[in-house]
Formats: structure tokens, C-alpha cells, sequence
């Protein structure tokens, strides 16, 4: 069911949902004054720094920030995106959702997508029942080592090799060739299709909602290429999914994730009993696989293969998780292993232990950077030196990148003040995001337009402009900082709209039939777009007021809450402590964002 979301079904689920009540059905709560205190259910702790203000209808904690409203507690403990929370506190609340009315051609899609992962159902079963009945198949499972359970949880299965088993089946079950092409179960050529999968372990890949999304393919013999991955199509983004996330998403109180390279790696640990890997889809990790990830886990690990190129892929990863704010560890497994490799040889005890033991990214990247130079010389060392700070200077959180900072400049006696300078030298000097000339772009009107909802406006209008700016945009902004619903909606169907390449009018239309958009807020947006390639640095200036006003209202609300300990009296003195530390943290963040203005 489609249902229309406005700002008056969120006011009535506010109204009738008991934050009390829903949040205590996860989390034992004690009354602590005015508010609640309990343990997070969010991340592992031992004393209580989750903090629940019924009279104000939000929850925070203040051990691993995670903070919102009813709607946000369910996201997140449910692993559910926005919509998908509406809908369950609808049905558990009996709060009426009106229906919105698809087009003729949404209505079409979206039937078609359902027939797509009903065919993918039928395939995972296929290739199941195939993995019982293979000595093939089954012998490689057990020289892997891989017990039945594991067998049966991941529904792995085996496509024989046969160049039209599959087809026949799905053909006999009333599906059409050309489905199963545009699916990618069939590869064609010169007229005729045929299983694209053949002699393999398969590896169904599943969304968090339990459809199986894709497969992922591991040859038995010497043929190439080793793993045979689907390729996108209408139901299947590799970028925006990670194998075994739908397990992940079901333990919402995980503190910590590892990522692979592969889906053995991730079989291989979960059969010796580390339950908590993720790997991505026969691709480099992606921005919005390391924002998945994100919201998962508070700690994350990045364990590649120990070989050159896995160094060099997990310098990459470190890059696309510093950009999402993840600050990663890294485990560097002895003799160049894979964890597959490395667990079979050493065991679940060992492989801990080298988690326990994983290194902060920065010292993987110095390790490895330090190689480079002769550091007993000045030169080497001056140079050394200036390659640390780049490094440092990705590091987003200020206070983060000065502990570093001043453990770098202890270990190499190097002077705090002089590295500090060359960092706010390569900030000042970064070069700014460059991209392709779209069509339209948004035109300044003189002035730079001011207040956090033209500027959510503006934003949008800039991700009409063209795919790269969407793109940048995406990398950039979290959902959260849109604080209008309609602007959150239209930001959620961009993807639709580039995938669909629809028209802007028609994409526009469609949101205001659905009651979604209003008729002013697409005049505004449209008017903000005109023919004109130039202010690049607008953009900017619009996630600077958008990160701004969040920080002020995240400032408010911790405010609220010393002056809550106050009025309660209450002696936690770990809680008082973690408020004035995130305090000092958003101030300084916001006198960054100050300073950077000024500079410009």
C-alpha cells in the first residue's frame, strides 16, 4: 500500500504514540526526575547513558549520540527506513494512512518488481534443492568446512552445469525469456538465451525486507572469472547493498561490524561463530554501502586480504568511511591471509584477537605511508611529515583529529603548532568539488538565499540540475538534516527519478497527485533553476546552513537536558559529563563551520 505523508499524519503520531510506551517495550527504563535513564539499546554499556524526556517526545543517548522521536527510536531499533517506520507505528498505533494513487506507469513498475523478486524466490529454491541432490556441490561445502545450519541459513545453493536447467524450470513455473534476461538468471546471444549461471555455488543476496535481491556465483572448476556477480537492473543496486545485511539488520544493538571482501569470508567467519561481517557486491565499497553500514554499528572494521591489493582496497575503503564520518580500524591479518583463509588455519580465538588488537586507520596509513621514506633524514622526515597531514586532515570530527594529531607529533617530535598550521593550510587550499556542466543549475539571485528551508530548497533544486550534482549531494547530506517532510520526499524519489529518467514535470506531478508535494513548494524549487553554469559554492553554502541549524537544535536540545539534570537533582555524575562533552563537541563543530565562513 502507498500512503500520503504530510506533516499532519507525523503531528498525530507524535500525538498518539507513547514514546514511554513504545520505548519501553525495548528498553528497562527508571525514572530519573521529569525524564528516564536506561541502557542503550543501541550499542553495548554497562551504565545507563540512554535518556528518554516524555514531555518533549524524544529520546537520546549520550554514549553513542543516537538521539529523535518516536519515529526515529523505530528506524533505528527496527532497522527500517522512514516510510517503512511510518507504516509500523500506523499498524501498531490504528492510525489511519491515506492512500495515495499511483500512476499508470508507477503501477507497472512496481508490479514488475514484485514479479522480478517473486523469480528470484523461485531461482533461491532452485539452486537449493540442486545443493541437496549435488555431490559436487555438497563435497566443496564440506572441504570448506561449512556445517548444514550455515548451509540452511544462508540458503546457499548450487546451479548445475547445465545451459538451460534453470531456464526450463522458471519457464515451466509461467515466467517469460525476456524476464528472465532483464533479471540476469539468462544470458542471450546471437538469438538464444541460456542459464548464466552454471556449475556454481550460489549465493542469494537479501535485502533487509527478505527478498532476494540478486546472486552471487562461485565456480567449481578453473574457469573464469572465479565469482560471477548479477548485474543491476530494476530491483538490484550493487552500491546500495552489502551481502549478509539482512541478518545484520534484524541485531539492532550490534556495536561493532567487520567488512569483507567476500561472500566466503563472511560464510567462513559466521560458521566459526563471529556473526557480525558484511561484504559488498563484487565491488569497490561505495559511499551509500559505508552509510549502510553506518547505521548498523558504532564500530566498524575493515578486513581485506592481506595481500598488495587488498592494502590498496582497504586504503580506498578508509577514504569513502572518513567522508561518511566513520573513523574505521583495520585488521591486518599475518601471511597476507584472507579471513576465510586465516580462520581455518588459526581458528574463531585468534581471529578476536587480532579485532581486539585492530588498528586505528591512521596508523594503518602511516604504517603503511612510513615505508616510503628514510626518516632518519631531515628531508625524508619534512616529507614524511607533510603526507601525515593530508591524512590528518580528512579527519572530520576536530577533536578526533587533534588527539591524533598530537599523538603523531609525540611519536615523530614533531611540533603540534607547526602540523597544526600546515593542516588549516591544505584545508584552506582544498580544491572544491568540480563537476560535469549540467543543463540547468541553480542561479544565486544576487544575495545567497538564507534560512535552512530555502536552503533545503535550494539543495533540491541543485540535485535536479544534473546527475553529478546529485550525486555529490547524496554523499554529502544525511536524510536527517532535512527537517521539511515534503523536501525529505522528494529527496528520497530522486533516485527513482534519475533510474526511471523521468521528466521533471511529470516526476513533480506525480508527488503533488499523490498529496506529497505541494503545488508551492515545486514553483519555488522550479523557480530556483535556470540556464547558468556558475555558483558551485552555493551548494556548499547550503549544507553549511543545513549542518548549522541541526547543530543548533542538537546544542537546544542538550541544554534542555543539563537544565533536566538539574532540576531533578540527579548524582549521575557519568551522564552530566557525557552532556558536557557533546556540548563541547557541537561547539567546537560549529565554530569550525563559523571560522570557515569567515575565512571565505
Amino acid at each position: 500500500m502507498s500512503f500520503i505523508i504530510d506533516d499532519n499524519l507525523l503531528e498525530e503520531i507524535r500525538d498518539k504514540v507513547d514514546i514511554y510506551e513504545l520505548i519501553s517495550q525495548y528498553v528497562n527504563l527508571k525514572r530519573s526526575g521529569a525524564n528516564y535513564i536506561g541502557l542503550c539499546p543501541f550499542h553495548n554499556e554497562k551504565t545507563p547513558s540512554f535518556s528518554l524526556s516524555p514531555s518533549k517526545g524524544i529520546f537520546k543517548c549520550f554514549g553513542c549520540g543516537e538521539g529523535g522521536d518516536v519515529i526515529s527510536f523505530v528506524m533505528k531499533r527496527e532497522g527500517l527506513g522512514f516510510r517503512e517506520a511510518i507504516k509500523f507505528l500506523a499498524d501498531k498505533y490504528n492510525i489511519e494512512l491515506r492512500q495515495a494513487h499511483y500512476s499508470k506507469k508507477d503501477k507497472e513498475l512496481k508490479d514488475k518488481a514484485q514479479r522480478f523478486y517473486e523469480i528470484n524466490r523461485q531461482a533461491a529454491l532452485f539452486f537449493y534443492n540442486n545443493l541437496k541432490n549435488s555431490k559436487l556441490g555438497m563435497n566443496y561445502l564440506r572441504k570448506r568446512e561449512i556445517s548444514p545450519a550455515v548451509i540452511n541459513k544462508y540458503g546457499l545453493g548450487f546451479a548445475n552445469d547445465s545451459w538451460d536447467n534453470l531456464k526450463n524450470h522458471l519457464l515451466s513455473l509461467g515466467y517469460k525469456e525476456e524476464e528472465l534476461v532483464e533479471i540476469n538468471l539468462l544470458s542471450s546471444s546471437k538469438g538464444k538465451t541460456y542459464d548464466r549461471f552454471r556449475n556454481r555455488i550460489m549465493f542469494p543476496i537479501i535485502d533487509t525486507k527478505g527478498r532476494v535481491i540478486a546472486f552471487g556465483g562461485r565456480v567449481l572448476g578453473d574457469e573464469k572469472p572465479k565469482y560471477l556477480n548479477s548485474s543491476e537492473n530494476l530491483i538490484f543496486h550493487k552500491g546500495s547493498n552489502l551481502f549478509n545485511l539482512n541478518l545484520i539488520s534484524k541485531e539492532a544493538s550490534r556495536d561493532k561490524i567487520i567488512l569483507v571482501e567476500g561472500y566466503m569470508d563472511v560464510i567462513s567467519l559466521y560458521n566459526s561463530g563471529i556473526n557480525y561481517s558484511v561484504a559488498s557486491l563484487g565491488t569497490s565499497l561505495t559511499q551509500a554501502q559505508a552509510g549502510l553500514i553506518k547505521r548498523y554499528a558504532k564500530d566498524i572494521y575493515i578486513c581485506y586480504d592481506g595481500d598488495s591489493a587488498g592494502i590498496n582496497a582497504t586504503v580506498r575503503a578508509i577514504d569513502i568511511m572518513l567522508s561518511e564520518g566513520i573513523s574505521p580500524k583495520i585488521i591486518s591479518l599475518a601471511e597476507g591471509l584472507d579471513p576465510d583463509e586465516y580462520i581455518k588455519k588459526y581458528g574463531k580465538i585468534s581471529f578476536e584477537g587480532q579485532v581486539a588488537n585492530g588498528k586505528s586507520f591512521l596508523d594503518f596509513k602511516i604504517d603503511n605511508l612510513k615505508e616510503k621514506f628514510n626518516l632518519s633524514s631531515s628531508d625524508g622526515l619534512s616529507k614524511f611529515t607533510m603526507e601525515a597531514g593530508k591524512i590528518l586532515s580528512s579527519i572530520k570530527n576536530p577533536i578526533e583529529r587533534d588527539v591524533y594529531m598530537r599523538n603523531f607529533c609525540k611519536t615523530y617530535g614533531i611540533s603540534t603548532i607547526s602540523l597544526n598550521s600546515y593542516i588549516s593550510l591544505i584545508n584552506k587550499n582544498r580544491p572544491k568539488k568540480k563537476f560535469d556542466k549540467p543543463k540547468k543549475i541553480i542561479k544565486p539571485k544576487g544575495k545567497l538565499q538564507s534560512g535552512n528551508i530555502k536552503a533545503q530548497k535550494g539543495l533540491i533544486a541543485y540535485c535536479l540540475a544534473g546527475h553529478d550534482f546529485y550525486d555529490y549531494i547524496k554523499s554529502k547530506v544525511e536524510l536527517t538534516l532535512f527537517s521539511s517532510v515534503e523536501i525529505r520526499i522528494i529527496f528520497e524519489e530522486l533516485e527513482n527519478y534519475y533510474d526511471k529518467k523521468i521528466k521533471k514535470d511529470d516526476f513533480f506531478k506525480d508527488l503533488i497527485n499523490k498529496g506529497l508535494v505541494s503545488s508551492e513548494t515545486y514553483k519555488e524549487i522550479i523557480s530556483l533553476i535556470v540556464d547558468e553554469p556558475e555558483g558551485n559554492k552555493i551548494i556548499s553554502d547550503y549544507l553549511l546552513t543545513l549542518k548549522r541549524s541541526w547543530l543548533l537544535q542538537e546544542k537546544e536540545n542538550l541544554l534542555n537536558q543539563l537544565d533536566s539534570i538539574a532540576k531533578s537533582n540527579s548524582k549521575d555524575k557519568e551522564i552530566f559529563e557525557k552532556v558536557i562533552n557533546d556540548l563541547r563537541t557541537i561547539n567546537l563543530e560549529l565554530n569550525d563551520i563559523n571560522e570557515g565562513v569567515k575565512d571565505e
